[in-house]
C-alpha cells in the first residue's frame, strides 16, 4: 500500500526542513492544513532572532519587505529568514552550533543546548503575510544557511561596534 503524498512534500525546502524530524508526516499534514508547525532547532539548523527594530534600522527610507530583503541579501544572507506573525521578529536560520558562541546584545540565539528550541515554520511556499512567512526562501541544502558573520554584518549597518 502506498501512502498518499502531501503536496507539501514536493517542495525542496520543505523536504530539507523535515529531513531530521522524527515524524515529518505530521509537519506536512500541518502545512497542508495551513498551520505553522514547530520544527526542532539544533539538528538541521540553529536560529538567531532579530527584533524588527534592529533589522529595520539598517534600512534607509521606507521599510518595505523588499527593502528588508535587500538588506539581508546585501550582507550575504540569501535564504532562511522567517518573519513572525506579528512582524516583530526576523529569524535567521544559521549553521548548527552557531548558537553556542552567539552572545550579541539585543538578539537571541537558539540551538541544541537550549531548553525551548522550536521554530514555528510556515510552509516554504508561504512568501508573504498575513501570518508568519519566509522573507527569504527556505534553504533546501546545508550550504544555504547563513553564517554568524553574515548576521554580524547586518548588525554592523545599525551599530558599527557589532
Amino acid at each position: 500500500m502506498t501512502l498518499p503524498v502531501h503536496p507539501t512534500q514536493r517542495h525542496p525546502g520543505a523536504l530539507w526542513l523535515v529531513s531530521r524530524v522524527v515524524h515529518p508526516r505530521l509537519i506536512h499534514e500541518a502545512w497542508s492544513l495551513g498551520q505553522t508547525p514547530a520544527i526542532e532547532i539544533g539538528q538541521r539548523f540553529d536560529a538567531i532572532h532579530l527584533p524588527d527594530t534592529v533589522v529595520e534600522a539598517a534600512i534607509n527610507g521606507i521599510k518595505t519587505d523588499d527593502a528588508v530583503e535587500e538588506a539581508f541579501r546585501r550582507v550575504g544572507i540569501g535564504h532562511g529568514v522567517v518573519v513572525s506573525r506579528r512582524r516583530d521578529l526576523y529569524t535567521v536560520l544559521v549553521r548548527p552550533g552557531t548558537a553556542r558562541a552567539w552572545h550579541v546584545s539585543g538578539t537571541t540565539s537558539v540551538g541544541a543546548r537550549d531548553h525551548i528550541r522550536y521554530l514555528r515554520a510556515p510552509h516554504p511556499e508561504r512568501r508573504e503575510g498575513p501570518g508568519a512567512f519566509w522573507l527569504l526562501p527556505a534553504p533546501d541544502r546545508d550550504g544555504q544557511l547563513a553564517e554568524a558573520g553574515h548576521v554580524l554584518r547586518l548588525l554592523a549597518l545599525v551599530r558599527p561596534q557589532a
